[in-house]
């Protein structure tokens, strides 16, 4: 195969040209050789790494493979790797001071190698080998020799040079295989005195070990979210060989069953923050590629990778995706191998980043904000799919207007205020406020923070435009000429009103006009029962002399 050299520059433009082409292009596999094998891929899904079976290449839609040196991790180990940005590949080649395979990197700008060293060991013509990369690129991850027969897990940083992580376990060896975005986090095994491969997590350089909720040991940790909270497993007897997935807070959650009784699973890959996770389920001892591929989420649970793109209208001409290795951080993208050994690059539609309410986007005064519940999954409310954003005090009372209303949304929207990402608390929703899109204002406390629902009517889904509008709550030491306080609104039951100028009368409608109540006031405060009416938007005319001033009011 040519190799083909391109500059750091031409690299980088090429690639930014696919990230913007891809966004308005469809679903779609491809198909990059038999024999290679793609590993890991870059935050954006642009540049895809991998080996095929002598060394190390990358992979670009308009370039295709380029072969970049190094050496496959047959008879030296390691797997290749790639940084967040696409600038910096990882993997195992040949020291030539020692012909020893070491823990290396590629920089693309130099187009050059570097080694990186090892503990002063080696067996066999292997001193260390990298096995994996933080997305920021300053820690590679893998393993060196402490001898002919032992092995320890080891980061490398420019800073610190080559770390040995140790062994919980006397004379037994460790492996470092993931780590998340900076390399605070890595994943890897720890052998035990049988020499069973425990999952591992060191966090700082401290090891700790993952067992089942049975207390049985997990298998090794293969794949962590760049967010340090995900790490992810399986094929071991203590959950079924079930594919897992593990973080702090929940300890093991079992993704499965298998699809066929008998087969195994694991966990091979995340995006960000772990909201989609990729892996496979195949028959044992039959090699990985006669299974089949998985992704997972919370909303949609497991599916079968093969099934889910035909689902999307890519024609997978035939193959079966049966295991996938990595997926993009963005989700975007999935990597791995057919059926039949060849390698493929999955493209998918692109999950919004603020799918999940943990990643809410902060919204400020004045902003008009586009975005799309395209793609995304369902949390809550409507049986539609859903993104979140958030709204922070500004340190005084607020009415906060969220509106759909400029004439930019372009499906059935549906808005909802929670007060935190329970989704339990509601405050406040609206349908329908101006022809079939939404508007809501809500009473901001100055402090708090108010998480903004975005959604659709009965499953609708589509592209939007979101206006934020805050109007103080003033005193009525505050009121100019002519201006009126209305509290509570949304009001549930009695509606105040107060004026700087003496109120004559007070009428409200309907969003059709009709007038429901007319009083006479002639005060400067007045209270309006509404217990007694529907939820919905209507309208306050205060009549003050020969001025009326009218204001909406939304009734929870």
């Amino acid at each position: 195969m040519k190799t083909i050299v391109l500059n750091f520059k031409e690299l980088f433009a090429i690639a930014l040209f696919c990230f913007v082409v891809s966004m308005n292009t469809h679903a779609q596999v491809y198909f990059i050789g038999g024999g290679v094998t793609p590993t890991d891929l870059s935050s954006n899904g642009q540049i895809v790494v991998g080996d095929n079976g002598a060394e190390h290449f990358m992979w670009m839609e308009s370039v295709g493979v380029t072969l970049i040196g190094g050496v496959a991790p047959q008879g030296y180990g390691g797997q290749t790797g790639i940084s967040g940005d696409g600038s910096l590949i990882t993997g195992t080649r040949i020291n030539p001071t020692n012909n020893l395979g070491e823990l290396s990197s590629y920089d693309i700008a130099t187009q050059t190698w570097t080694s990186h060293g090892s503990l002063g060991s080696s067996s066999g013509n292997s001193a260390s080998s990298a096995w994996g990369v933080s997305s920021d690129g300053t820690t590679i991850v893998g393993l060196g020799w402490v001898s002919a027969g032992s092995a320890h897990a080891i980061k490398w940083t420019s800073g610190g040079g080559i770390e040995d992580l140790g062994s919980s376990v006397p004379n037994s060896s460790t492996r470092a295989n993931t780590a998340n975005n900076d390399g605070t986090i890595i994943g890897g095994w720890q052998d035990s005195s049988t020499g069973f491969r425990q999952g591992a997590i060191w966090t700082n350089s401290v090891q700790s070990l993952i067992t089942h909720p049975n207390g049985d040991p997990a298998t090794e940790v293969g794949s962590m979210s760049d967010d340090g909270i995900w790490a992810g497993g399986g094929q071991g007897f203590g959950n079924n060989f079930q594919a897992w997935k593990w973080s702090q807070a929940t300890g093991v959650i079992d993704i499965g069953p298998a699809p066929v009784s008998g087969w195994r699973g694991a966990i091979t890959g995340f995006s960000y923050n772990g909201e989609v996770s990729v892996g496979f389920y195949r028959p044992w001892p039959a090699p990985a590629t006669f299974g089949r591929g998985i992704i997972y989420t919370d909303g949609n649970g497991l599916l079968d990778l093969t099934d889910y793109a035909i689902s999307l209208g890519i024609d997978v001409q035939g193959a079966i995706l049966a295991l996938p290795l990595g997926i993009s951080d963005d989700g975007s993208t999935v990597v791995g191998l057919t059926n039949s050994g060849a390698g493929f690059v999955l493209r998918l539609p692109i999950i919004p980043s603020n799918n999940d309410c943990n990643n809410a986007i902060a919204l400020q005064c004045g902003e008009v904000v586009p975005g799309s519940t395209q793609n995304a999954t369902d949390s809550g409310g409507n049986s539609s799919p859903d993104v979140f954003f958030t709204y922070t005090g500004s340190g005084s009372n607020e009415n906060i207007t969220v509106s759909l209303c400029d004439g930019n949304t372009n499906y059935d929207s549906y808005v909802r205020v929670f007060t935190d990402c329970t989704l339990t608390n509601e405050i406040v929703s609206n349908n329908d406020f101006c022809g079939i899109q939404s508007e809501l204002t809500f009473e901001s406390d100055g402090a708090s923070t108010y998480f903004i629902m975005v959604e659709g009517n009965t499953g609708a889904t589509g592209d939007f435009s979101l206006e934020v509008i805050c109007e103080p709550i003033l005193g009525i030491e505050d009121l100019t000429i002519s201006e009126i306080i209305l509290y509570p609104n949304p009001v549930i039951n009695n509606l105040n009103i107060v004026s700087n100028r003496i109120m004559k009368s007070i009428s409200i409608n309907n969003v059709l006009g009709q007038e429901l109540i007319t009083t006479d006031v002639n005060a400067l405060e007045n209270s309006i029962d509404l217990s007694g009416y529907a939820k919905g938007n209507y309208f306050l005319n205060i009549h003050l002399g020969d001025t009326v001033i009218t204001k909406k009011i939304i009734k929870e």
